[in-house]
């Protein structure tokens, strides 16, 4: 596969110094880059029914009889008593 791009000035000249320090060609010297740093993988976008269905999974790990927090212990006061003490 051959692909076409524009570099800037900067870029090209420091391709080409490499690749003649090295000496190779400019293109060696930049797929050699490109096998170093491929793209990451595009995460997979769920749809709504697979969302669904990795939250009931998920909940389903949840050990039974374990009972939800209370409201106080949800509570901005409850979480960062001792930030707030600490920043007195």
């Amino acid at each position: 596969m051959t692909i076409t791009i524009e570099l800037p000035p900067d870029l090209e000249a420091r391709f080409v110094a490499e690749a003649k320090s090295r000496g190779v060609s400019v293109g060696d010297v930049v797929k050699a880059y490109l096998y170093h740093a491929p793209p990451e993988p595009s995460p997979k976008q769920l749809t709504a029914g697979e969302v669904d269905r990795e939250l009931e999974e998920a909940a389903d790990l949840i050990p039974e009889g374990i009972p939800p927090l209370s409201d106080e212990a949800m509570s901005r006061e409850s979480i960062y008593t001792r930030e707030d003490y600490w920043n007195r």
